[in-house]
């Protein structure tokens, strides 16, 4: 009798257009034309880096300060080979030279800062030019300064001033995080010189670009847009199911065709395990076909085809429970409306919270965990996260999430069902 069910309404789904062009002619329709259009960006073809200029007055040099230097150092009685290889030490380890040569030199850095050196220039002639993002004044004295401090002791406050152009706040804050994690390594230096460690090891770590640039691990493979959005559309339109088969429920009920089943020794119980089991089966079917979409007609290798099936098979399920929750809540209400209110909200804000449209990380992070926490959203994130290369231990989290949903899907299904039938 419950295959018999089953059949039925995969035959009231497969007979009806609307259904079959929402739920597989759309989705693919979509998937073609998005990562066709967006795939240059996603993948990295066009260059999308953005540049900050950045400009630096040094009011000093070495060569400058060179003088006082020795003379403060014979002060603290230096003569000899002993002050000339202290003076070759200090200049190798200048932390104005290892900023400007060594950091923002370096090729990683130069993708995303251009630094013009100035020694003397107007202040407020640079402040007004908005091509300029960012500037960085170093002080005359500077160098002398730093010696002092950091070794010998003395208690000067070494002031550096960076003047950030705020009309341009993305080109602005990416001066402000290089040079913020510049300055905290060279604090940590002052408070370490003292043990013995080099400075080279500390200023030259260059952990901001990261941050910037978010480097993929050596174990992950970059997600094209081919990927993301066969992935997006597919935990999108499963979404769509709970719907259609709640809507064809709430028609047999109407046409009476629900009573006769039941006259004919069928329990509402195995009616609504029906739905869910059609509800997952179409799910499933309609994931592979997406999926096998992608394979040939788009040339995506899906890696982990294990971990795979364990997120689609977990959110078929899901699909399935929904079903059963949208066809008791139709069942209680007597009307189409919660299938409507699904399809039109819930629908496209799960979509939006879960990343089909785009990475909502990318606006949000807080946004990005929260979508975490929809059906949808964790079955992206577990499928993306596989196809980065990691491992099957990666998607526990998000499959915890969907049967936690799974489950309350299922009580309220059973909370909800009509105790008194529900003929009209």
């Amino acid at each position: 009798m419950l295959f018999t069910l089953i059949l039925k309404q995969l035959k009231m789904l497969s007979r009806n257009k609307q259904p079959l062009i929402i739920l597989l002619v759309m989705p693919l329709v979509l998937i073609t034309i998005l990562s066709n259009a967006l795939g240059s960006i996603m993948d990295g073809e066009e260059e999308q880096a953005i540049q900050a200029n950045l400009v630096i007055i040094d009011d000093s040099s070495w060569d400058q300060e060179k003088d006082a230097i020795v003379n403060f150092l014979q002060q603290q009685g230096l003569t000899g080979p002993a002050l000339e290889s202290l003076l070759l030490q200090f200049e190798k380890n200048d932390p104005a030279h290892i900023l400007k040569n060594n950091i923002l030199n370096s090729d990683e850095i130069k993708k995303y800062i251009k630094v013009e050196d100035k020694q003397k220039a107007d202040m407020e002639t640079l402040r007004e030019d908005m091509k300029i993002d960012g500037i960085l004044r170093i002080p005359a004295n500077f160098r002398l300064d730093y010696i002092e401090t950091a070794y010998f002791n003395k208690q000067k406050l070494l002031d550096l001033s960076l003047y950030l152009n705020q009309e341009n706040e993305i080109r602005a804050s990416i001066i402000s995080s290089i040079l913020t994690e510049w300055q905290s390594e060279y604090t940590k230096f002052l408070a370490l010189s003292n043990a013995g460690v080099s400075p080279e090891q500390i200023l030259n770590n260059q952990t901001s670009v990261e941050k910037i640039e978010q480097v993929l691990e050596a174990n992950e493979r970059k997600i094209p847009a081919s990927i993301y959005y066969t992935v997006g559309m597919l935990v999108m339109f499963a979404l769509y199911i709970p719907s259609f088969l709640a809507g064809f429920a709430l028609q047999e009920v109407q046409w009476k065709v629900y009573d006769r089943i039941l006259l004919a020794g069928v329990s509402p119980t195995w009616y609504t395990l029906s739905i869910f089991i059609t509800g997952s089966l179409v799910a499933f079917i309609q994931q592979i076909i997406m999926l096998l979409f992608g394979r040939f007609a788009l040339g995506i290798d899906w890696i982990n085809i294990n971990a795979m099936i364990i997120t689609i098979v977990s959110f078929s399920v899901f699909i399935g429970s929904l079903s059963a929750l949208l066809t008791t809540l139709q069942f209680r209400t007597k009307t189409d409306g919660i299938a409507n209110l699904f399809n039109g909200l819930v629908i496209t804000v799960f979509s939006f919270l879960g990343g089909s449209f785009f990475s909502i990380r990318d606006l949000s992070e807080t946004l990005g965990k929260i979508g975490d926490f929809t059906p949808n959203g964790a079955t992206m994130s577990a499928i993306l996260s596989i196809q980065k290369g990691q491992d099957l231990s990666v998607i526990w989290p998000f499959m915890t999430v969907i049967y936690v949903l799974v489950i309350i899907c299922i009580l309220l299904s059973i909370v909800f069902f009509p105790r008194r039938g529900v003929a009209e």
